[in-house]
C-alpha cells in the first residue's frame, strides 16, 4: 500500500487504489496502519498555474492607477468585521506614491502579518483564496490552461485548504465498527493536541471527537464542523447518509451559483467536504462506487472530493454470482467506475485539451469520462470478453498497479461448521379436508376461500401510521392480486386433479395465517438452541470474556481444533434479507426472552443501529434511572430531561385516581368477567390482543384503549417496585398545583403524580379493579412550571428532581441475540460471533461467503456455527394419502428433508456431503487444489494478483522483515 501510494509523487498522479483482502482479513486494521504511518504528511501542492513575470508587470502598472482601486478592496472584502478594516482599506488603496508593495506577495504578506490577530482564521483562508483569484485574472495568457480537466482541477484545488487529514466514508451500519476499531487499535494520545491528550484526533460524524465518546455509540443529528475545525483531525469519519445528505445541499447550491470551494458573498456556505483538499479519502465498501453509475447521488459527490490519495475498501470489488453468464462483463464495468473514482490516468479521467470540448463545463467532463470507458472498453473489456491475450495482460497489469488482495487461502482460521436445520410446520387436517373436497367436486365456492382464508377472506391489516395514498396503494395491490389469484384458481379448476390441489395448498401456504405459524416455529427453534447453548457452555464451566473489550478474547486457549474447549460467551446472530420475516421471529424473541437479550439492526436511523450494535458487542447500555417512577430511560447521545417511561392513569370503584406502572397489569377483564361486583370500566374483547392471552395486556400498548377494565397488583411497598413517595414529600415538590390544574381542567388534561397507591398489601395480594382513563410518558405528567406560549398561561408544576439531575449509569446485559437485516451486514465485524442463523437458504455462494465472513475472520477466538433453519410443510396422513393417489410422480416429504452440504472454500451447496467433499479436492479455491480456473474468468486474474512481499526496514545494522500495510 505504501509502493501504491508512492509510485508517483507529482500532481494529480494515481496515489492509492483497492484493497481488496477477502471478508474478514482486517480491511480496517490494515488501513489504519496505512493512516497513523502517514500522520503528518500533508498534500503535494498544485503548480503555480499563472506566469510569474507576467503577473509583476500588471502589479506594477495596477500599483500606480486608481481605477484598480475596487479589485484591490474586493480582495479584502473578507476581513471587513474586523475594527482595523478601514485603516487597513485606507492604507492598501492605490495608487502608491511611496515604495510600499512593489509586488503582490508583498501586498499579501502585508495582509496577513497586520490581521493575524484580529480575524478569525476562516477569514484569512477566504482572503488567500481571494489572492489566488486575483493572479489569475491578471495572467489571461493561461485561459487555454483552464480550459482541460487539468488546468481546472489545479485552479479548483489551489482554492482548497491543503490537510493532513484522512476522510473515511463507510456505510451507516459500520460508523460503530469503525469508531470501537479506532478505539481498540489506535493509541490516540500519541497524536493529540498536547502529550498524553486523545482529542483532536478522530472526529466520528454525529459523535464528534471519539475522546469523549460514549460506548455503546451514542449518535445523533448535528451540523458538520467548520472546515477548521475538521483540519486539525487525523481522521474524520461520515456515514453514507451524510455523503447523500451534502449532495443534496450541493446540488441547491449549484441552483443558486455557489462555488463548492469558498461559497457566495452573501454567507451562504459550501460543505466543508468540499472546501478541504483531504490527504486520502478512504471509501468503505467501495463497491458501492463501481455498483452504481457516476451520476448516482453518493457516487457524484464522493468523486468531486479533492484528495491527493484515494482508496477503494472491498472484499468483493466486484459484486455478482461468479457462475453467471454475465459476470465478467458486469465486473468489467464496475472496475472501470472504481478507477474513475481513483482518477486512473488512463481509464479513470482523461485531458481534454481542446477548447471547443471543454468550454461548455460539465458536459465537457461528461466527455471526458465518456472517453475514458471507450479507451477501457477498446484496450481491456472487448479483447478480454473476446478472450483475447492482450485484454488480459492489461487488465492483470491495470490490476497490479492498483489493487492489494490477501486471500483467506493465505492465513490459517478457524474453520466455520455449517449446519442444516429442520422445522416441520403442520398443516391443519380441516385445511386439508377442504383441499381435498374442492378437488372431488372439482369447484371452489366461496365457502372454500372462507376455510381456507386465502383471497379477500384473508386477514389484513392496514397500517394506522401510513398516509391516505399509501392505504389507497396497497388496497389497490391487493385487489389486484385477488383479481389474479381468481384467474389462476379457475384455470386450476379447468385442469383439475394435481394442478387445483398444488394450486390451493400454494395459496393457504402464502397466507398471513399460516406464515405466522412458521415465523413462530423457526422462532421455537432458535430458541431452544441457544438455551441449549448456553446450557452446554454452563457445564463447559461458564463463559470466559475480557471485560476490557468485549468477549474477543474469550477462548481458553489460542485456536487448536483438538484441544480447543469453546468457552466464548454464546452470542447469535438471527439473519433475513425479508425484514417483516426477521420482525415477526423477533416478536417470538421477544416473548420468551427478557428485553435486555435482544439487540436490533434493522433498517432505521444511524444512531439506534450504532447503539444496538454496540450493546451487542459489549454486553452493556446507558442510561439513567427516573427519580420519580425509577423507569430506565436509555442514553443514545441526546440529553436526556423528561422520563420517557409510560404510565398509566387509573381509577378505580371508589373514585380514586392515581398512576401505575404498566408492569403492575396482572391482566385485562374480559367480558366472562364484567359480571363480578368489582369489575370497573369496559371488559375486552378476547382477540384485541390478537393470539396474546388478557394476561399479557401490560405489554400490548397497541392494544389499550380508554375505559379498558383492568385487575393491578396495587402493593405498595412491592417486591419488584421501589414504594412510592409520601404525600408530605409530594406536597415538597408542588402536589397542591398539580390538584388544582387537574381540577381547572376537569381531569382531561397532562398532569398528575405518582402519589401513594389506595391499596394495601394485606388486601387480595393487592388485586385491585380499575378502569385506564390515559397513558402518557411520566416526564409529561410531572411538567416543570414554565409560561406556554400558545396557550397564554403557566403550566406544570412539579419541581422536585428529574433526569437532568441524575447521573449516566452504565449496566452490564447479558445480550445475546442480535437480529440483522441482510440490508446492514455489510462489513459489520462480528468476530466475536458464536452462532449465524439463517431463517432463509442462500444459494448464492458469493453472498453466503459475505454473510459468514462476518463473524469468520481475524479476531475470530473459535469456529462459528452457520445454520439455515429450513422449513417444511407436513400434511395429515388421509391427504397425504390422497396427493399421492392424484399425483403422476410420488411427491413425498420425506424425500424433500434438506441434506444440503457447503463448501469450505467457496461456499457452494451441494445436495450431500459426498459431492461436497469431492468438489473442495478440485475447488479453485483450495491452495491444495491443482484444478485450472478458465484463464478468461475474472476471477483467475484475482488469483494470479498475489500479496506484496513484506517491507525490508534497517533497524540499526540489521536488516529485518516487517509486514507493511
Amino acid at each position: 500500500m505504501h509502493k501504491a501510494e508512492n509510485n508517483s509523487v507529482t500532481f494529480g498522479s494515481l496515489r492509492g487504489g483497492i484493497l481488496g483482502d477477502a471478508p474478514g482479513l482486517g480491511k480496517t486494521i490494515t488501513m489504519l496502519s496505512l493512516i497513523v504511518n502517514t500522520a503528518g504528511l500533508r498534500p503535494v501542492e498544485p503548480k503555480e498555474f499563472y506566469d510569474k513575470q507576467t503577473i509583476d508587470e500588471h502589479w506594477k502598472l495596477m500599483r500606480v492607477n486608481p481605477v484598480f482601486r475596487t479589485e484591490i478592496l474586493k480582495s479584502i472584502k473578507p476581513l471587513r468585521e474586523s475594527s482595523s478594516y478601514d485603516e487597513l482599506a485606507k492604507y492598501v488603496s492605490p495608487p502608491y506614491t511611496d515604495d510600499r508593495f512593489p509586488t503582490l506577495p508583498s501586498f499579501e504578506r502585508h495582509v496577513n502579518r497586520n490581521m493575524a490577530n484580529k480575524v478569525p482564521r476562516a477569514q484569512l483562508e477566504l482572503f488567500r483564496r481571494n489572492v489566488i483569484n486575483f493572479k489569475a485574472g491578471l495572467d489571461k495568457r493561461n485561459r487555454r490552461f483552464f480550459s482541460n480537466d487539468k488546468g481546472r482541477r489545479i485552479m479548483f484545488e489551489r482554492n482548497l485548504v491543503p490537510c493532513s487529514t484522512t476522510l473515511i466514508i463507510v456505510p451507516d451500519a459500520l460508523l460503530e465498527h469503525w469508531a470501537e476499531q479506532i478505539r481498540r487499535h489506535v493509541k490516540l494520545d500519541v497524536f493529540g493536541d498536547f502529550p498524553g491528550s486523545d482529542a483532536g484526533v478522530v472526529y466520528i460524524d454525529g459523535v464528534g471527537d471519539l475522546s469523549s465518546a460514549r460506548f455503546p455509540l451514542n449518535h445523533r443529528s448535528m451540523e458538520l464542523p467548520s472546515l477548521f475545525e475538521l483540519v486539525n483531525y487525523l481522521m474524520v469519519v461520515v456515514p453514507f447518509s451524510r455523503i447523500k445528505q451534502q449532495y443534496y445541499l450541493r446540488k441547491r447550491r449549484r441552483k443558486d451559483n455557489v462555488d463548492d470551494a469558498t461559497g457566495d458573498n452573501n454567507g451562504t456556505e459550501s460543505s466543508p467536504l468540499l472546501q478541504m483538499r483531504w490527504f486520502r479519502i478512504v471509501v468503505d465498501e467501495g463497491h458501492e462506487l463501481g455498483e452504481n453509475e457516476a451520476g448516482n447521488d453518493i457516487t457524484a459527490f464522493i468523486n468531486v472530493l479533492a484528495a491527493e490519495r484515494r482508496w477503494v475498501m472491498s472484499g468483493t470489488p466486484t459484486t455478482g454470482d461468479e457462475d453467471s453468464k454475465g459476470f465478467n462483463d458486469v465486473g468489467l464495468t464496475q472496475l472501470q467506475r472504481l478507477l474513475l473514482f481513483l482518477r486512473h490516468e488512463k481509464y479513470g479521467t482523461t485531458k481534454v485539451e481542446t477548447l471547443e470540448t471543454q468550454s461548455s463545463g460539465s458536459s465537457g467532463r461528461t466527455q471526458g469520462k465518456a472517453k475514458a470507458k471507450s479507451e477501457w472498453d477498446t484496450m481491456v473489456k472487448i479483447p478480454f470478453l473476446n478472450q483475447q491475450d492482450a485484454g488480459r495482460e492489461e487488465l492483470f497489469r491495470v490490476l497490479r498497479e492498483v489493487m492489494v488482495m490477501h486471500k483467506k487461502e493465505d492465513i490459517g482460521l478457524p474453520k466455520p461448521v455449517f449446519k442444516q436445520g429442520e422445522v416441520t410446520v403442520h398443516i391443519p387436517q380441516e385445511v386439508g379436508s377442504h383441499i381435498v373436497d374442492a378437488v372431488k367436486t372439482g369447484r371452489v365456492f366461496m365457502d372454500t376461500y372462507e376455510k381456507l382464508s386465502i383471497g379477500h377472506c384473508e386477514s389484513y391489516h392496514e397500517d394506522p401510521n401510513s398516509s391516505e395514498s399509501d392505504r389507497q396503494i396497497q388496497r389497490l395491490i391487493r385487489q389486484r392480486r385477488i383479481h389474479l389469484l381468481g384467474e389462476k384458481i379457475s384455470h386450476a379448476q379447468n385442469v383439475g386433479g394435481k394442478t387445483l390441489f398444488e394450486t390451493l395448498l400454494n395459496e393457504y401456504i402464502a397466507t398471513t395465517d399460516f406464515q405466522s405459524k412458521v415465523d413462530t416455529c423457526q422462532g421455537e427453534y432458535i430458541e431452544n438452541a441457544i438455551k441449549r447453548e448456553r446450557k452446554e457452555l454452563e457445564g463447559r464451566g461458564g463463559a470466559i470474556a475480557d471485560l476490557n473489550s468485549g468477549p474477543l478474547t474469550a477462548a481458553s486457549d489460542h485456536f487448536n481444533a483438538e484441544t480447543f474447549i469453546d468457552r466464548r460467551p454464546v452470542k447469535a446472530v438471527v439473519y433475513s434479507s425479508s425484514s417483516n420475516i426477521l420482525l415477526d421471529v423477533l416478536e417470538y424473541f421477544y416473548d420468551k426472552f427478557d428485553n435486555a437479550n435482544i439487540a436490533e439492526m434493522m433498517q432505521g436511523n444511524i444512531d439506534v443501529m450504532a447503539y444496538e450494535l454496540g450493546r451487542f458487542r459489549l454486553g452493556q447500555k446507558e442510561g439513567k434511572s427516573c427519580p420519580i417512577c425509577n423507569g430506565w430511560n436509555e442514553y443514545s447521545g441526546k440529553e436526556l430531561s423528561g422520563c420517557k417511561n409510560t404510565l398509566l392513569e387509573v381509577s378505580d370503584a371508589a373514585g380514586n385516581v392515581f398512576l401505575i406502572e404498566s408492569e403492575r397489569v396482572l391482566r385485562a377483564i374480559g367480558k366472562e368477567d364484567r359480571d363480578r361486583a368489582d369489575c370497573v370500566g369496559n371488559p375486552v374483547e378476547m382477540n384485541r390482543l390478537g393470539e396474546a392471552p388478557l394476561n399479557k395486556y401490560g405489554i400490548s400498548k397497541k392494544a389499550w384503549k380508554v375505559g379498558d377494565a383492568l385487575c393491578i397488583d396495587a402493593r405498595d411497598p412491592h417486591p419488584l417496585f421501589r414504594a412510592r413517595l409520601s404525600e408530605e414529600q409530594w406536597a415538597a415538590y408542588g402536589s397542591a398545583r398539580c390538584k388544582e390544574l387537574v381540577a381547572m381542567d376537569g381531569g382531561e388534561g397532562v398532569d398528575n403524580y405518582f402519589g401513594p397507591l389506595p391499596c394495601e398489601e394485606e388486601t387480595n395480594y393487592g388485586q385491585l379493579m380499575v378502569s385506564l382513563r390515559k397513558w402518557q410518558p411520566c416526564g409529561k405528567f410531572h411538567g416543570k412550571p414554565r409560561w406556554n406560549h400558545l396557550r397564554k398561561k403557566q403550566v406544570g408544576w412539579y419541581t422536585g428532581p428529574t433526569l437532568v439531575h441524575e447521573e449516566i449509569e452504565t449496566i452490564k446485559e447479558d445480550v445475546f441475540i442480535l437480529a440483522l437485516d441482510a440490508s446492514l451486514a455489510h462489513g459489520l465485524d462480528l468476530s466475536f460471533v458464536t452462532h449465524l442463523y439463517l431463517l432463509e437458504p442462500i444459494d448464492d455462494a458469493a453472498l453466503l461467503e459475505q454473510v459468514t465472513s462476518r463473524a469468520h475472520r481475524l479476531g475470530a477466538t473459535g469456529p462459528v456455527t452457520i445454520e439455515t433453519v429450513n422449513v417444511w410443510h407436513e400434511l395429515d396422513p388421509s391427504t397425504k394419502k390422497f396427493r399421492k393417489q392424484i399425483a403422476s410422480t410420488v411427491n413425498d416429504e420425506d424425500q424433500k428433508r434438506t441434506s444440503t452440504a457447503i463448501c469450505e472454500h467457496c461456499y457452494r451447496s451441494f445436495d450431500n456431503i459426498n459431492l461436497a467433499e469431492e468438489h473442495e479436492i478440485r475447488c479453485d479455491r483450495n491452495p491444495d487444489s491443482s484444478a485450472e480456473v478458465p484463464l478468461f474468468h475474472l476471477s483467475s486474474v484475482y488469483r494470479d494478483l498475489r500479496p506484496p512481499p513484506p517491507m525490508m526496514i534497517t533497524c540499526g545494522d540489521v536488516e529485518s522483515d516487517t509486514k507493511c500495510p
